[in-house]
């Protein structure tokens, strides 16, 4: 930087110092003012990176995300007469860690029903889970969806 314009920038007040520490921290209500201007598309953008890059951004909006259990927990439909619990919950648990899988059994012959239950603990799991809802399991083609949608039989 040319010196002159270091020295009228000094002698007016500004300090070109970059270092975080020195900058004050904003409080909570003052961040409120600031982006309280944005609307909704934006506030989800900035939120939407946020939640990818920090995991306690990504921590807080599971906090509350993950109160709706509807919206953690899939039904899978068409799976064969041999697939158990456990085959299940080594397929989805690639998607998110898991509170409960479960493949409805025949209470005479105790083979599968052809359709099972999958809650993941976060919601983002059955996000996963959901983007690809045709899954091949045991040399059947299955098909995924929230058990909330309905459609059990």
């Amino acid at each position: 930087m040319d010196p002159s314009k270091k020295r009228k920038l000094d002698e007016n007040g500004v300090v070109l110092d970059t270092d975080p520490s020195s900058i004050p921290k904003l409080s909570p209500e003052d961040a409120r003012k600031l982006i309280e201007r944005f609307n909704p598309d934006q506030l989800i953008d900035i939120l939407q990176d946020a939640v990818t890059r920090h995991v306690d951004v990504l921590d807080a909006v599971r906090s509350i995300a993950d109160l709706d259990a509807s919206q953690r927990k899939l039904f899978i439909r068409g799976l064969g007469w041999d697939t158990t619990t456990e085959g299940l919950r080594a397929l989805f648990s690639a998607y998110g860690e898991l509170e409960e899988a479960i493949v409805i059994l025949d209470k005479v012959t105790g083979k599968s029903r052809g359709y099972g239950f999958v809650t993941f603990r976060h919601v983002d799991g059955a996000l996963l889970a959901l983007k690809e809802p045709s899954k091949k399991i045991d040399g059947r083609m299955t098909v995924t969806q929230l058990a909330a949608a309905g459609g059990l039989y």
